[in-house]
């Protein structure tokens, strides 16, 4: 049996509140994950002044909105 078949039957075999606990915990782990590679305005450029970082924070989130122009 592969490696992922035995991962499914042993998710399949939790009890719900077993399984509820590992779906948090995922969750925990990926959204870790996510905020350790995420960029930062400070990051880019350090010597911005407080209203350049939110100018750029606004501009960037209205580009990932999908608001080009």
């Amino acid at each position: 049996m592969s490696m992922t078949a035995h991962f499914n039957k042993l998710v399949k075999d939790l009890d719900q509140k077993t399984l509820e606990e590992l779906r948090r915990s995922v969750a925990s782990e990926m959204e870790g994950r996510r905020r350790k590679t995420s960029i930062k305005i400070a990051d880019i450029h350090p010597g911005m002044s407080e209203e350049d970082k939110e100018r750029a924070a606004e501009e960037i989130a209205r580009v990932l909105e999908g608001d080009r122009g």
